[in-house]
């Protein structure tokens, strides 16, 4: 990837957006600005613009293998294939909708996004790669869906129902737009069990938990499963995979905030909250140990069988 220079003006957009994120009363705002502090020019990864936190089978692959992993495996959970119309709720810059119409061949992907840069940006590519008939996309809310009934075999979210208010209210909204015995699929962020209140995490590179999940979504995986089965959703399989992301995450970081390349690469204010985030080691620790990590897969009942 060349290097790409970070401007006096960025950096101020970058302050103001922390600082909303943190301050700011409305939750949609605080949510906005969280994803305002992440353009291409400030991410950990080298090669994408994912934004996740990865999939790690061994813990030495890149931050790029890591997410695009993860990208493959909830494309595994969808049952995803050839032939299939899918819609991606919450999908960032849209790298893993890149990355599944070549690999896994779907007829059409429409995506929806509450963020405006993220919608320009994933357009541009699609318009730039020849691809604008096969990946639509569009700002529309993951709870509001604006499809109608049936349209779709598979939905999916990569990373970002955790901040749908409610996220039952995506499962029903995902029910809906399904066909019979299509499925939703699903990698979230959720408390273990016992966790305790999200007011609990201390350390402030997890500040963003505190500021813009829903306190409506802070159930563990065995409350997940059942709001699933709620929404209608038969079978259901929710399964926790917190080992294979959240040590090799923060030891990848760990290792890439003070590398000489990342800071070449990224705005020193960037690498500074970064670094200030993660300042406390124990506490961070503390507060991994509270929040698991899932892949979710539900069916909606073919009305047939």
């Amino acid at each position: 990837m060349p290097l790409l220079r970070v401007s006096p003006r960025a950096d101020v957009r970058l302050l103001t957006s922390f600082l909303t994120a943190r301050l700011s009363t409305d939750y949609a705002t605080r949510v906005r600005s969280l994803y305002r502090m992440y353009p291409p020019a400030n991410l950990l990864s080298e090669q994408s613009t994912y934004l996740n936190v990865g999939y790690w089978e061994t813990g030495s692959e890149s931050y790029d293998e890591a997410q695009e992993a993860l990208a493959g495996r909830l494309a595994e959970a969808a049952g995803m294939g050839p032939g299939d119309t899918v819609l991606d709720c919450g999908f960032g810059f849209g790298d893993q909708d890149f990355h599944w119409l070549a690999t896994r061949r779907p007829h059409q992907i429409f995506g929806i996004n509450v963020t405006p840069h993220h919608v320009a940006a994933a357009r541009a590519r699609a318009r730039a790669e020849g691809v604008e008939g096969r990946l639509r996309f569009q700002r529309a809310s993951a709870t509001d869906i604006p499809f109608p009934d049936g349209c779709f075999d598979r939905v999916v979210s990569l990373e970002s129902a955790m901040h749908y208010r409610p996220r039952t209210r995506f499962f029903a909204e995902a029910f809906r737009v399904l066909r019979p015995g299509g499925v939703l699929a699903v990698a979230d962020i959720v408390p273990m069990p016992g966790a305790g209140p999200r007011t609990a995490l201390g350390c402030p590179a997890l500040d963003w938990v505190k500021q813009t999940v829903d306190d409506r979504n802070w159930h563990d995986r065995d409350d997940y499963a059942g709001k699933l089965e709620t929404a209608g959703f038969r079978p259901v399989r929710v399964r926790s995979v917190r080992d294979r992301v959240w040590d090799p995450w923060i030891a990848y970081v760990t290792r890439t905030v003070d590398h000489p390349a990342f800071a070449r690469r990224v705005s020193s204010l960037y690498r500074g909250i970064l670094r200030w985030g993660m300042s406390d080691r124990v506490q961070l620790g503390r507060d991994l140990a509270r929040l698991d990590y899932v892949l979710a897969s539900a069916v909606k009942p073919d009305s047939s069988a």
